[in-house]
């Protein structure tokens, strides 16, 4: 009907505004954006209109065009509550969470009953969370939306989000399965259920939903050759294994490179930089690449995370023989030189992990895994230890000034890629680090290590656990709440005291 309206009045405004808002709730951004830009050039100044055009940009990711567009429309109508909402959102996307609270409650004064900015309201507080009461007032504002709108979709995802966040796990799993149940092609809702149910170990069903990581615009869709490989056999076919997030989860995952030669197929390997060298020494490659270099043509690919669905992996079956990553014998020697050698326990020392902020949803999660060095003080008293910093950025400035009392060195501006920190690694007793890469470079290297793990832990840990399936070497403390390392240091402080305590009875 619309389309003949506009065969018949192609200067009609309204029409094209009407056409765009149908393509909007369609997720058709981009058709819609065309049609907002035609209506403007035919009445430039309506706020609807301009409110419409930055939603449109702002689902392509062109993030401050689209807030350009909202602050006119504010300017155009300053009483109008939905351009303050959106223009919230444009900023939390670009990490400005102080500024996108303030337009959301500017939203809600001008609009009491507005659900969505409840609901945005929740998701901003709880994304950058610094401690129980911020997830207190988060869990109050999505239900407020949901009391305004029962089943509204934005607030039972926060909300569910929240509920993940605070291992309330039976009631995330339910919101997300709802969400699923209303609208099954909904990428957002069924990769937020992948990271419940790898959570609670139900793997399988984890790793399908896990796929929609590519739909939900938060990491690029890789360019690789060839076509997925799904666990079919390879039969003497080339197929590219590639990384596609962090340097911690091409450690952990690259385990399978080995299995996929076993199938028959003749594996290459494109990693980031800095893993090259080491992933180099994995056996049964046909070569290792960099990821953003010139790449082999293939007949099939797999991102490094897809492994798990391929193999069908669940927790009876995670391929977890250490080591399957190694160190250069010789860089190893030279390293075992440069270190004191008089018997102290060497541990190996990592305190942070690495500030995202072009990425305020990673840049927040790091917030959550990080501590200082400081933090770890009480590791000092647990007796005579040697710490050796791992520490990289600029958090390894903190070694300079160590907690009184902790003897600590730091080798590492000698450190140039993660083969390096393999080789010092492997003269080391004992590996203490947050949720790092680190944690992932000594459990593939068959070496023990203790994690700090965050209240909301990454899904891989599982649920509390003080063990992992995919390391046999690594064991786990775990914040007993939200933001509270201190009790989570002085368990591992009391681990440490007990382990030099057997150390000084059988020297090594």
């Amino acid at each position: 009907m619309l389309g003949r309206v506009l065969r018949l009045a192609p200067d009609s405004a309204a029409a094209w505004r009407e056409r765009a808002d149908l393509c909007l709730k369609r997720g058709g951004h981009a058709a819609a954006l065309s049609m907002l830009q035609r209506a403007l050039a035919l009445a430039p100044d309506v706020p609807e209109a301009l409110n419409n055009l930055g939603g449109a940009l702002l689902g392509l990711r062109r993030r401050e065009e689209a807030g350009r567009q909202y602050r006119r429309a504010i300017q155009l109508r300053p009483g109008y509550p939905d351009p303050w909402n959106n223009a919230g959102s444009a900023l939390q996307e670009g990490g400005d969470t102080a500024v996108a609270l303030d337009h959301y409650r500017r939203a809600v004064a001008l609009s009491p009953d507005h659900p969505v900015a409840y609901a945005n309201m929740g998701e901003t507080i709880r994304s950058s969370a610094a401690g129980p009461a911020d997830f207190r007032a988060a869990e109050a504002l999505c239900r407020r939306a949901l009391t305004l709108v029962p089943g509204h979709g934005a607030a039972l995802n926060a909300l569910s989000v929240l509920c993940l966040d605070l291992r309330r796990l039976e009631e995330a799993e339910a919101g997300f399965r709802t969400l699923i149940e209303r609208d099954p092609k909904g990428a957002q809702a069924r990769f937020n259920l992948s990271l419940v149910l790898l959570t609670r170990g139900n793997l399988r069903e984890g790793w399908e939903h896990y796929e929609e990581r590519w739909r939900i615009g938060e990491i690029p869709v890789p360019k690789a050759p060839g076509r997925l490989w799904t666990g079919e056999p390879l039969e003497g076919r080339s197929i590219l294994l590639h990384a596609e997030q962090g340097h911690g989860d091409t450690l952990q995952f690259v385990r399978y490179a080995p299995l996929v030669a076993e199938r028959g197929g003749r594996v290459h390997l494109a990693v980031h930089g800095g893993l090259r060298r080491l992933m180099e020494r994995i056996p049964g490659l046909e070569g290792v690449y960099d990821l953003y270099g010139r790449l082999p043509a293939t007949d099939f690919h797999c991102p490094l995370l897809s492994l798990p669905r391929a193999f069908g992996t669940e927790l009876g079956s995670i391929p977890a023989a250490v080591p399957y990553l190694s160190a250069d014998p010789v860089e190893v020697e030279r390293w075992r030189a440069r270190l004191p050698t008089d018997g102290r326990l060497k541990v190996g020392l990592v305190w942070s992990g690495d500030p995202r902020p072009h990425s305020p949803k990673a840049n927040a999660v790091d917030r959550r895994r990080s501590l200082t060095l400081a933090a770890l003080a009480p590791l000092a008293a647990a007796g005579d230890a040697l710490f050796v910093s791992l520490q990289k950025g600029t958090p390894a400035e903190q070694a300079k000034e160590p907690p009184s009392g902790m003897a600590l060195i730091d080798p590492m501006d000698a450190v140039t890629d993660f083969a390096d920190t393999a080789a010092l690694m492997r003269c080391l007793d004992l590996i203490v680090t947050v949720d790092t890469s680190v944690a992932h470079l000594a459990g593939g290297l068959g070496l023990p290590v203790w994690v700090l793990s965050r209240f909301s832990g990454c899904w891989r840990w599982l649920d509390r656990r003080a063990d992992s399936p995919w390391y046999p070497t690594l064991r786990l403390f775990h914040q007993p709440g939200p933001a509270d390392w201190e009790p989570a240091v002085a368990q591992l402080a009391e681990a440490l005291a007990e382990r030099l305590r057997s150390h000084e009875v059988h020297p090594a």
